[in-house]
């Protein structure tokens, strides 16, 4: 199918032709990309929208993103040229999340995009990482999205160590950080240069962060409010 992939690109004029013929009256920026089949990565443009593709030739694959107004929505990916070009032509054409999903499933970031039109930072946040999970969280991270507690306050994440902040704009964390060894397990540690011996599994992971959250006096959101 890779071979097939790139070939169907070549047949058709490459990248920018593709989307010049799909996307009619869009602006294609075309930038160098290393490990890039062609060497570059395409933007297509139109109004307040976009859409990024990156045909990546060691995995094969195109790495598809969906802008608007000037936020990245998706991180997506596929196999098939068709569903490049058509979703492009779909989002940038002005369909909503929802009517591009239902058009075009791979492309489903409607949490994400219902997140960003809240203006919820912190439910974006947690939708974002829910999303694209690049740690090996994503068990932890659905599990600790059912904890109403750890759901209010505003997660990041650190190298390989995610944590959690009060609101999104307090800094002062000193823990406790959870880290994914595998296998569906986890390690929760209040110092990240001390490598703890214990694992748990997603949900053990949630109760132990909040038992230490108690023990090192992380206020809640609610706490910092009252004390304003």
């Amino acid at each position: 199918m890779g071979e097939s992939l790139y070939q169907d690109l070549v047949d058709a004029g490459g990248l920018r032709a593709v989307l010049e013929a799909t996307c009619p009256g869009c602006e294609i920026e075309m930038l160098e990309a290393r490990g890039a089949f062609g060497g570059f990565v395409a933007i297509a443009t139109k109004d307040d929208r976009a859409v990024k593709v990156l045909p990546v030739v060691r995995e094969r694959l195109f790495y598809v993103r969906h802008k608007l107004r000037g936020m990245y929505l998706s991180f997506l990916f596929t196999t098939e040229l068709a569903e490049v070009t058509g979703s492009a032509a779909t989002w940038l054409g002005g369909a909503t999340p929802r009517e591009l999903a239902a058009a075009w499933p791979f492309a489903d970031f409607v949490d994400v995009a219902d997140a960003y039109e809240s203006g919820d930072r912190i439910e974006l946040r947690w939708q974002m990482f829910r999303a694209h999970d690049n740690h090996g969280l994503s068990e932890f991270i659905e599990a600790a999205m059912r904890e109403p507690r750890l759901r209010r306050m505003f997660p990041f994440t650190s190298m390989y160590w995610m944590s959690f902040r009060p609101t999104a704009d307090e800094y002062r964390v000193p823990g406790p950080w959870v880290r994914s060894v595998g296998d569906g397990r986890f390690t929760v540690t209040e110092n990240r240069r001390v490598e703890a011996d214990v694992t748990y599994d997603a949900a053990e992971a949630v109760r132990v962060c909040m038992t230490e959250m108690d023990r090192l006096g992380i206020p809640s959101p609610e706490d910092l409010r009252a004390d304003g």
